[in-house]
């Protein structure tokens, strides 16, 4: 089990991964952090029920299987005391394991191996249903300027840009789930093949040109000069790196 923090990010998504398997703790708990989540984990049932006595969390990702425990006890258990939207988990596509689990009170269902993205995706819609992105949107990112004007706002939750002036930046999907990559990691050059599988969930190979004709987009609408940019510099070898959005 992670140890909890004293306190959390104000409007931060406060997410409970409940798997017995440490690599797939780690692997999901490090990736939703850095899509803006404040994440904590738990092995077992006993583990979770400790954390979800402690605080409230907005959204539970419940593994079926915990090791010599079912997840569908843990939810049965926990849907007599908390309404928390539940996404249940499961290496088996079996149409009884979803009537269960949703019968039970799960609002969700994946099969693994889990699709990181559609995972994201999920999530996102369960927290719109949910309404807890109401009161607990993550906080947006944005630029700071020196003279006190207006500036970049990037709501990652909301998948929202605007300018300066605060006209809304359209952005695709693709577009959007590569900069909150960047964006997440401010400062820190990352590299296409690390890029790619967060975003494109697959390895990157040098025909590749995707991510590179993303990033070219997204600096038409980021850059005062695209030809010379200064907010996604391209690290000569490996990658890229967000700088910050332009003042």
């Amino acid at each position: 089990m992670t140890s909890v923090p004293e306190t959390t990010t104000p409007g931060e998504i406060r997410l409970l991964i409940v798997d017995d398997d440490s690599e797939i703790r780690a692997e999901l708990g490090a990736y939703l952090s850095a899509h803006f989540f404040w994440v904590q984990t738990a092995a077992n049932g006993a583990e979770a029920e400790r954390l979800l006595a402690d605080r409230e969390f907005d959204i539970i990702l419940l593994d079926l299987w915990l090791g010599n425990e079912s997840g569908f006890d843990l939810l049965r258990r926990l849907r007599q005391t908390h309404s928390t939207p539940c996404i249940m988990v499961t290496a088996q596509d079996e149409v009884t394991d979803k009537i269960v689990g949703l019968e039970l009170g799960a609002d969700d269902y994946l099969v693994k191996p889990v699709n990181l993205r559609e995972l994201l995706a999920r999530i996102r819609a369960l927290i719109r249903r949910s309404g807890a992105s109401e009161d607990n949107g993550a906080p947006p990112v944005a630029s700071s300027d020196t003279d006190g004007g207006t500036n970049w706002k990037f709501d990652a939750m909301r998948r929202c840009l605007r300018a300066p002036d605060g006209t809304p930046v359209p952005l695709t999907t693709a577009e959007c789930d590569l900069l909150i990559e960047l964006v997440s990691k401010e400062g820190l050059p990352q590299t296409r093949n690390e890029l790619c599988r967060r975003v494109f969930n697959r390895e990157w190979n040098p025909y590749d040109r995707s991510l590179d004709g993303i990033i070219v987009k997204l600096r038409r609408k980021l850059e005062p000069n695209p030809e010379n940019p200064l907010v996604i510099k391209t690290v000569r070898g490996r990658g890229y790196v967000f700088t910050g959005f332009a003042q």
